[in-house]
């Protein structure tokens, strides 16, 4: 009798681990992004940051809708740099419509040449990632700011899709603004000359 009682005590704490277990491991998609940003002067590097992006309401939910509801996917997304002048806040909420407008809380820093379009002074520079490997994915090629002017630069955004994402200072409705950062040794000082050199990693 007592070895039927033990048998079906087993038993019973074999069903309920299995009933609290998952059928398989889990696994999630949570997208992180993370700069490198070499800062070079007179030919010389002089610093380099590295910090992590926060990605956005409207860039989650325009990947899921390229993904899952046949929205039309981005397929070139450009850099920018984000202003210390004016600057308050950035916020998960903050969206393309309201670059450089009181919806956001901070302005465009846009006194730089674009190396990569013929140093067009118009232009974002394009983020052109290699295709991705072990769950992420990088630019090989650095992105290059040739600044123009100086200011001091508080961080980096990522922006792309609708009709013109790669011109300084559009906000118009219908591009998506998939992340901001700041960096994360503080403002970063900037002169005419100087070169800032942006890699930037999505990973999952």
């Amino acid at each position: 009798m007592n070895r039927l009682n033990v048998k079906q005590t087993a038993g019973v704490e074999l069903v309920r681990r299995a009933a609290s277990e998952p059928a398989h491991p889990a696994s999630q998609l949570d997208p992180r992004g993370h700069f490198r940003v070499e800062h070079w002067r007179g030919g010389k590097r002089i610093n380099e940051y590295q910090f992590p992006n926060g990605i956005t309401d409207e860039g989650k939910d325009q990947l899921l809708n390229a993904q899952f509801d046949a929205a039309t996917q981005v397929t070139t997304w450009y850099l920018g740099l984000i202003d210390d002048l004016n600057f308050t806040s950035l916020s998960s909420g903050d969206i393309y419509d309201d670059i450089n407008q009181a919806g956001n809380g901070w302005d465009e820093f846009t006194d730089y040449t674009d190396a990569g379009n013929g140093d067009s002074a118009l232009t974002r520079p394009a983020w052109t990632p290699d295709p991705a490997a072990s769950q992420s994915i990088t630019n090989g090629s650095p992105v290059v700011f040739d600044v123009t002017a100086s200011g001091t630069v508080k961080g980096v955004f990522v922006v792309g899709g609708g009709t013109a994402p790669e011109t300084k200072g559009d906000h118009a409705v219908g591009s998506t603004l998939w992340a901001t950062a700041l960096f994360g040794s503080g403002d970063v000082p900037v002169q005419n000359g100087d070169q800032l050199k942006v890699t930037y990693t999505v990973s999952a």
